[in-house]
């Protein structure tokens, strides 16, 4: 068998592209590998100094109070995307971050001293694509300079690209950079960071920031058997903070991986700052989904339970902080009866676009039978669904789920939720008691559900929630659902469009996405049809009605129309490619559509 050959003049450049912000990624590398190597846990005595040198257009980062790399660390960083240093409990794990360095050379050349424990010097010459560490020296490449003198490392990026010069070299946002990801260590240890760019030494300060007007604290919370989260802390601040320090930082090892920002409007999400750090073990499991650039976390178990947990807790303080507004809320019986409606107006009037396989025969519903809708029980399971209807292995399973009281009573209930695998096996049951005041919803914070390759199995898993009266004992409601795990879903009967879904115009940053002015998005192949939620036409419909009921007429009214709009360009499309397109013809498509919408306000009376 012969050796793959490897191409690897691109490999700093690749590696480049996976930061948004090179720069960044700069700092972040450098401090996290020096910070992995240092002797103590607490870092006593570790410093770490960025310097510039002008004459020579080098740029040195050395370290001090670390271990230095011995022969087998230094065989390692020598290699790329070590796996061995994965298993570690170091902030890095794929060795990749120093190929940044080469990325920052126009030559691509990059200088490496070090010392380890043992008074052990090494040095190293190495481009990205290969190294040199015997024969020559330092002042080979750079005559005159000393050599490293104490146990630690220190590196020379030579023939600094004058395309990145600039921005490199801008002192406040290199300061900037290091304090909003390193603010933990140079708080609590006091650890020394100094940046001389401009031939003045700066160490690195964490600016002071004001007392909040309302904080909340979490200790101590165990997120399933993966650790324990040690604090979160959500503050809310009088005035807007600065922008790097908006949301709450995900910490691990002292590093700030990435900030979850709140959902709240803009005016005070400026105005929400925290961090949420953890215990060694679940530091150690989200060290395992840790994306390679230390920008975030891959879409696992540990990461979505530590996003959900930090998610509901800053929802739960933006409602305490925020000014007392009427939510508008789509019911999920709005939506099912607007794909009802959609779909029988389209059998009737365009079958030619439906799509998906005939229902079995005999099995379809007798169209000459009246339907009589059953009543809705007093107390009953309202709204009880899956965040999605397909998932992978190691994803989550959220559930939404709601519980209505109409009578005038408070009521003592429990609901029950059981999940079932292919098999008809029981994966899931919990029962969650409470209490809930009369004519009022309850929202039923339903734990996630973990799908792991090892234990659960392919196929189709059923949900079902029953809700119990405490008093009575009485069994009062129940509800179902389905969905699917590692396999598509089967598609029902023939059906123009099979979900509404509901997109916003407005980005959080203030802007609009370009589909802001419109009304919805293409219908996708698996009808789909996403309503733009924030379009002013929608936002004044459902705002002008009095009664729910007339509010809930008005929604459903107007995502027939949205639907119809795609009705009647999906027909001009057909005859525009069948060639017999013309203006009567268009004539006849609209007043088509029309009557689709004198039938759809008449039987929404």
């Amino acid at each position: 068998m012969k050796p793959r050959l490897v191409n690897l003049t691109q490999t700093d450049a690749n590696i480049a592209e996976q930061y948004p912000d090179i720069f960044y990624g700069l700092q972040k590398d450098a401090i996290q590998n020096s910070w992995d190597a240092r002797q103590t846990k607490n870092g006593k005595d570790w410093k770490v100094i960025f310097k510039f040198i002008h004459d020579r257009n080098i740029l040195v980062i050395e370290d001090f109070g670390t271990t230095g790399m011995d022969e087998e660390k230094w065989k390692k960083y020598q290699n790329l995307w070590d796996t061995e240093k994965t298993e570690s409990d170091a902030l890095g794990a794929r060795g990749q971050g120093k190929f940044l360095f080469h990325y920052f050379s126009k030559s691509k050349t990059v200088l490496t001293e070090t010392i380890d424990q043992k008074g052990v010097y090494r040095f190293s010459y190495g481009t990205n694509e290969g190294y040199d560490d015997e024969g020559k020296n330092l002042q080979d490449y750079v005559p005159g300079a000393a050599s490293l003198d104490h146990q630690g490392t220190k590196i020379w990026i030579m023939d600094i690209n004058p395309e990145f010069k600039e921005e490199l070299l801008d002192v406040k946002r290199f300061i900037r950079n290091i304090y909003s990801t390193w603010w933990e260590i140079i708080q609590n240890y006091g650890v020394v960071i100094i940046v001389n760019l401009d031939e003045v030494e700066r160490s690195v300060v964490v600016p002071a920031f004001p007392k909040p007007i309302k904080e909340r604290v979490f200790e101590k919370e165990k997120i399933k058997d993966l650790g324990k989260i040690r604090t979160l802390v959500i503050s809310y601040f009088k005035d807007d903070i600065s922008e790097e320090f908006r949301g709450i930082a995900i910490q691990r090892g002292g590093m700030t991986v990435l900030r979850l920002q709140v959902n709240a409007d803009a005016t005070i999400k400026r105005k929400i700052s925290g961090y949420c750090n953890f215990d060694d073990q679940l530091d150690h499991e989200l060290k395992a989904c840790e994306t390679p650039n230390h920008l975030g976390f891959l879409n696992k178990i540990q990461w979505n339970h530590v996003r959900e947990f930090v998610r509901k807790k800053s929802d739960e303080f933006v409602l305490e902080i925020s000014p007392k507004r009427e939510k508008v809320e789509v019911s999920s019986s709005i939506l099912e009866e607007a794909v009802k409606l959609v779909n029988d107006l389209v059998t009737e009037y365009a079958p030619e676009l439906l799509s998906g396989p005939s229902a079995p025969e005999g099995k379809g519903k007798d169209k000459d039978k009246p339907e009589h809708p059953r009543d809705k029980p007093p107390v009953r399971i309202d709204i009880l669904r899956p965040n999605q209807h397909k998932f992978e292995f190691n994803e989550s399973l959220k559930i939404e789920c709601e519980i209505v009281n109409d009578t005038p009573k408070a009521k003592d209930l429990t609901f029950k939720l059981s999940v079932d695998n292919p098999a008809g096996e029981e994966k899931h049951n919990t029962r969650y008691a409470f209490h809930i005041a009369g004519h009022s919803r309850k929202i039923i914070d339903v734990q996630l559900i973990d799908f792991d390759s090892e234990y659960d199995t392919q196929g189709k898993y059923t949900g079902k929630g029953s809700l119990f009266d405490n008093a009575s004992k009485d069994h009062i409601h129940e509800k179902a659902f389905t969905f699917y795990l590692d396999m598509e879903p089967p598609r029902k009967g023939k059906s123009f469009v099979s979900t509404f879904e509901f997109i916003l115009g407005k980005r959080t940053d203030g802007g609009i996405h370009q589909f802001a002015k419109w009304k919805t998005l293409r219908l996708t192949d698996d009808g789909i049809l996403r309503v733009v939620y924030d379009h002013p036409e929608f936002v004044r419909l459902r705002e002008l009605p009095k009664t729910i009921k007339e509010r809930n007429r008005e929604i459903l009214l107007y995502i027939t129309r949205c639907s119809i709009d795609e009705v009647m360009e999906k027909l001009i499309e057909i005859n525009y490619h069948d060639e017999i397109l013309d203006f009567e013809k268009i004539r006849e498509i609209k007043n088509q559509c029309d009557e689709m919408l004198y039938e759809a306000s008449v039987r929404t009376n």
